[in-house]
């Protein structure tokens, strides 16, 4: 009978100790998007920036926004095509009956359109493939750069298609 008492009284002191105990979960999801052929990242190494900020210039325009940026491949054989999905363009969020501002696109000496454009990787990549393309400044501005006749708060999508070609140059 001893051994019953000394059994329950340490489940029941276990009990108490762990009902006064306190935990908290925290559950983090983790994401990837994975390529393993070709990347596109700021030059630091970081992400590119998922919204870029312009600056408007009364009587002059927009100024163009721009962020560095170096190209990935696994194979430096294989040249670069490069697009855009469609032809950006900002629209008036708060007026949006005003004229959309068409937007012109560069990633370093090319400019972009919904053709796509070689990347000799040649060119791109002189060293290592571990390090990366030269540095490409990515710009984007307006097309045509003139004053903006309506004010308000402006929003477009800019879409870079960036693959690597299926046959070697």
């Amino acid at each position: 009978m001893l051994k019953y008492v000394s059994i329950a009284a340490a489940t029941a002191a276990a009990a108490l100790m762990s009902m006064s105990a306190h935990a908290v979960q925290k559950d983090i999801t983790v994401t990837a998007n994975v390529d393993t052929t070709l990347e596109m990242l700021s030059a630091d190494g970081s992400a590119l920036p998922t919204t870029m900020q312009m600056q408007y210039l009364p009587g002059s325009g927009l100024q163009a926004a721009v962020v560095n940026t170096k190209i990935f491949t696994n194979d430096k054989a294989k040249d670069l095509q490069i697009r855009l999905a469609t032809a950006p363009l900002l629209k008036n969020q708060t007026s949006p009956g005003a004229k959309e501002i068409p937007l012109a696109v560069s990633l370093g000496d090319t400019e972009l359109s919904t053709t796509a454009a070689t990347l000799k990787t040649a060119e791109l990549f002189p060293g290592e493939l571990a390090q990366g393309s030269n540095v490409l400044p990515l710009s984007i501005g307006q097309k045509t750069v003139e004053a903006v006749t309506a004010s308000g708060n402006y929003q477009g999508l800019v879409s870079v298609i960036l693959t690597q070609s299926a046959a070697t140059p």
